[in-house]
């Protein structure tokens, strides 16, 4: 068989199929262009799904008359005006996204350049066009595609249903208005509007802004804000900015992760995992953080040329920017240890919006104490009015603590407090399993964990799959303090353990141990192993539900909160406590 060259036309139908996977990455490629453009404002139009019609209108700069052919040819591009692949300063650079989209659909392109009077218009039909005409419009470009893939049917067949390509169109708009505060954009599908989203004033609240604008108000108002940065060389930085979403502010999908290197939304794992490990040992299983996050390093320290949607990146140092990620992350994870997110409670008092009225069953008991059911365990007594020593009232001695003073417990498994903004409910369990664990880390961490000798040595019978993932891990366990030896067919002995776990049951330890890992598993990092055997632990040794606390016991915990990392979650992701404000209570009476 011959070896012959390909026709032009079929050359670029077949890069087109790198390029353009479907309606939204041409998209993305058509407002990038206009980004590059120096456009501030960005009219969206699609019909089914981008199938029929995708049209992007800007006010950037426009196009030079005689340029205009070249803005179809492959190859051809302004975005590299020193043919360096080190210092790429725009969103296009290829001179490969045009021509692709033209190759494979119906494309217009109308354009009137910043310094010219006359506009102009080209058609192109899969990749062939004439001379351009005259046109009318005012200075920007406006591009028009249609039939999208009818000169490749076959590309046609793998697109989803036009309700679902129009959603990947809307995502990629919101991640480019998110990226770009400063520019106004303005959606419309299938002859309806969407949003329109006015550019911002450039201020230091200019991204907050935007944030607010289209990932709502709850993430906005409770976000963590992201500042830090790294040096590289001299001179040099990597810095981070955004913010990102309190661990009890998670999700079951991906949908709220945005992420943007030098202004590029990208999708890379190494990244994505570094944002996991941040988040460590705070979310639930299943559960993803919340977080809108923007790195820029010096273009020739990063390499953006690797996958044709130019959604992957390769640093020259990863493991710096995987660094500073991590750390930032963390530490401000670390500041806003015992706050949780207001959904929580707000999920709480809709249960309660059409409580207007006292049951039958209250109202008969309105002289009965409230402390007369058993369940409630007062903690602060009530304060004499100083002046009638006789009158009891309802004011409670109260410091300024963030969670505020026990005034009870609840069912033998929540503490009630009070502080200046209303009442915080605490699940002692959940919250003491997450102090124990921070003390262990802590101590592992400083290399102090204490041990303690068995007087007796637990022997431990465990099944076999159990008992293979125990013996496996014997060096892993005595790193956190757990001396154990083989003992005969089926048997483990424990000799030493953590000193921490007090008088914890260490044979039911060790079994949950056996069983946990054998189950779900080890991650491959050894910090992250190491957490996850400290939780398991934590959880055996924490103040169990059910058990009364007084008024110190419950204080000192409340204490030991507002001074532990990460305390406003278990070590499963669950909130470890619930903030109710006067507002919220006022709303329960219909008195606000």
């Amino acid at each position: 068989m011959d070896i012959r060259r390909l026709p032009e036309n079929l050359i670029n139908q077949i890069a087109a199929g790198e390029v353009v996977e479907r309606p939204s990455s041409a998209l993305k490629e058509l407002i990038e262009n206009s980004i590059d453009a120096d456009a501030t404002q960005i009219d969206i139009t699609i019909d089914n799904g981008g199938k029929n019609l995708i049209s992007v209108s800007d006010n950037g700069i426009g196009i030079k008359k005689n340029l205009i052919p070249m803005a179809i040819e492959r190859h051809a591009t302004s975005k590299l005006p020193n043919n360096d692949l080190n210092k790429i300063a725009y969103l296009g650079f290829r001179g490969e996204a045009l021509p692709s989209i033209a190759a494979v659909s119906e494309l217009n392109i109308q354009t009137k350049f910043i310094d010219s009077n006359q506009a102009w218009s080209l058609d192109v039909a899969a990749g062939n066009f004439n001379e351009a005409y005259p046109s009318s419009r005012q200075t920007g470009t406006i591009i028009s595609v249609k039939k999208l893939f009818y000169a490749t049917p076959a590309r046609l067949k793998f697109l989803k249903s036009a309700q679902v390509e129009k959603s990947y169109c809307h995502q990629i708009i919101l991640k480019q208005a998110l990226a770009n505060p400063l520019v106004g954009f303005k959606f419309q599908a299938d002859a309806r509007e969407i949003f329109n989203i006015r550019p911002e004033i450039e201020d230091e609240n200019s991204y907050l802004n935007r944030i607010r604008n289209i990932m709502g108000l709850n993430f906005s108002n409770e976000a963590i804000k992201i500042e830090n940065s790294k040096l590289i060389k001299e001179n040099e930085f990597a810095n981070i900015y955004g913010f990102i979403g309190l661990p009890t502010l998670n999700k079951s999908n991906y949908n709220q992760q945005h992420l943007f290197i030098n202004g590029r939304f990208i999708q890379d794992r190494n990244l994505s995992g570094a944002i996991r490990a941040a988040y460590r040992d705070t979310l639930p299983k299943g559960r993803f953080p919340v977080f809108c996050l923007f790195i820029n390093v010096p273009s020739e320290f990063i390499d953006v040329n690797v996958h044709p949607g130019k959604t992957e990146v390769r640093f020259q140092d990863n493991a710096l920017i995987r660094s500073l990620i991590v750390g930032s992350i963390s530490r401000e994870l670390h500041i806003s240890y015992s706050e949780t997110t207001t959904d929580l409670s707000k999920e709480a008092l809709k249960r309660f919006d059409n409580a207007t009225e006292l049951s039958p069953n209250i109202q008969n008991k309105t002289n009965q104490s409230f402390f007369e059911h058993g369940d409630v365990i007062p903690s602060v007594k009530p304060v004499k009015n100083e002046n009638n020593q006789n009158e009891v009232t309802n004011v409670f001695v109260q410091e300024d603590f963030p969670l505020g003073v026990a005034l009870a417990q609840f069912n033998k498994n929540y503490i009630i407090s009070r502080n200046s903004n209303g009442i915080v409910i605490i699940d002692q369990h959940a919250a003491h399993e997450r102090l124990v664990l921070e003390r262990m880390k802590l101590a592992r961490q400083n290399k102090s964990i204490e041990k303690q000798i068995l007087l007796l040595p637990e022997v431990v019978n465990l099944e076999p799959i159990p008992l293979a993932t125990i013996t496996e891990n014997i060096e892993l366990l005595a790193d956190i303090g757990f001396i154990i030896e083989p003992f005969g067919d089926g048997m483990i002995v424990v000799r030493e353990v953590p000193a921490l776990i007090g008088e914890a049951n260490i044979k039911q330890i060790i079994i949950d141990l056996g069983d946990d890992i054998s189950s779900a598993g080890l991650p491959s990092s050894y910090n992250a192993k190491i957490d996850l055997i400290l939780g398991n632990i934590a959880c055996h040794r924490s103040v169990r539900s059910g058990r009364s606390l007084n008024e110190t016991e419950m204080n000192e915990l409340l204490r030991e909160m507002e001074r532990t990392p990460n305390s406003g979650q278990c070590n499963h992701g669950r909130p470890t406590s619930i903030s109710l404000s006067l507002k919220d209570i006022e709303k329960l009476f219909n008195r606000a």
